[in-house]
């Protein structure tokens, strides 16, 4: 089962800052959590990323998996180390913290598998999996899969995703049942007037026409 975690707000501690902790960190930017790589060699990258404030950097020898304890509230701890000892036991100590915990060299001891992402604009999200069987597989099929995708998604498509999550908060207040919501929401993709100005890329246009459309719902489902 693909799940898309949502990390927002959340303590994410990155064990090793080699290549596969700077994979981890890479994948983890613009989830808008809190990062803490702990590491003793740390590259130019991540050094960077540090004092843009994008992430804590904890520079310290790695013995055990008690480097843990002094954190709380962790959401997810991903080992990755190029200790496969030391990674299974900050999984465990991390599993018993009560928080999500991945092992880079070692699936079977996770509580998920990585997928392989593709991502369009950070609005549209795919992802491929082979439930940890193959990553460089899924690597594969996923340069296949993009190349069509990002002829088959269209600017319109990405305008309409922003324009129905502007929508659905709106609605929450206006609209009381979901099903009622749901037909709203139906409704705008259905409009040809707001379709049209997206397509004329007059989005801010398209949000007013959304608008008075949720004012007037209770005339227009009549």
């Amino acid at each position: 089962m693909i799940v898309d975690l949502n990390l927002a707000g959340k303590n994410v501690i990155v064990v090793g800052g080699g290549i596969e902790g700077v994979r981890k960190v890479k994948g983890l930017l613009g989830q808008n959590c809190k990062i803490t790589v702990i590491s003793e060699r740390l590259n130019s990258y991540l050094e960077e990323l540090a004092q843009q404030n994008k992430i804590e950097i904890v520079k310290m020898k790695i013995k055990d998996a008690n480097i843990l304890d002094k954190y709380k509230n962790i959401f997810l701890v991903l080992a990755a180390t190029d200790n496969k000892e030391l990674n299974r036991k900050i999984v465990e100590r991390g599993r018993s913290m009560m928080s999500f915990v991945y092992a880079a060299d070692d699936p079977p001891v996770s509580d998920f598998s990585y997928a392989s992402i593709i991502n369009i604009e950070g609005i549209m999200q795919v992802a491929i999996s082979t439930s940890g069987k193959s990553p460089i597989m899924a690597r594969r099929l996923r340069i296949k899969a993009e190349r069509i995708l990002r002829r088959t998604i269209k600017q319109s498509d990405i305008e309409n995703t922003k324009l129905q999550e502007f929508a659905r908060m709106a609605a929450r207040i206006k609209i009381k049942t979901v099903i009622e919501r749901k037909r709203f929401l139906y409704s705008i993709i259905k409009d040809k007037t707001i379709q049209n100005l997206i397509n004329e890329n007059k989005i801010d246009e398209a949000k007013v026409a959304a608008l008075e459309r949720l004012n007037h719902w209770s005339d227009l489902k009549k």
